[in-house]
């Protein structure tokens, strides 16, 4: 994420992100990646009194930040932020507005435990590709 000579990167494309500074954008995701975390912790720990209010505020934010990272709630929000920069900018730099998955796909896959792999590759047969949420 280059923006050259010393000039702070800023998005001028995207239809999301015009105007603004890169470093702003991705401040923007921590913060809200970490109050979406603590929502969602919020939301589990009142699962059994208000079931029906709690599944519909984890399913709102599995939604929201489960294509960049299925464990997104124990992600680290900085981590999680810097991967979603990174693919913004890409589109930026293409001017094309790709899914996620593109980007996801071909990353390399961190060293995953065979248990937590064998979980992630059951997850990933029953719910699919999600290309019309990306």
């Amino acid at each position: 994420m280059e923006a050259g000579g010393g000039i702070a990167a800023r998005f001028t494309w995207h239809p999301e992100y015009a105007g603004r500074l890169l470093l702003d954008v991705r401040d923007e995701l921590v913060r809200e990646i970490g109050a979406d975390q603590r929502a969602y912790a919020l939301a589990m720990e009142a699962a059994e009194a208000r079931e029906d209010d709690a599944l519909a505020s984890v399913l709102r934010l599995e939604r929201r930040w489960g294509p960049y990272d299925l464990n997104w709630a124990e992600a680290d929000p900085e981590q999680l932020a810097d991967r979603i920069v990174q693919w913004e900018w890409e589109r930026e730099r293409r001017q094309e507005l790709f899914p996620f998955s593109e980007v996801r796909d071909q990353a390399p896959l961190p060293d995953v435990p065979p248990a937590q792999q064998s979980w992630l590759d059951w997850l990933r047969r029953l719910f699919g590709p999600r290309a019309n949420n990306e």
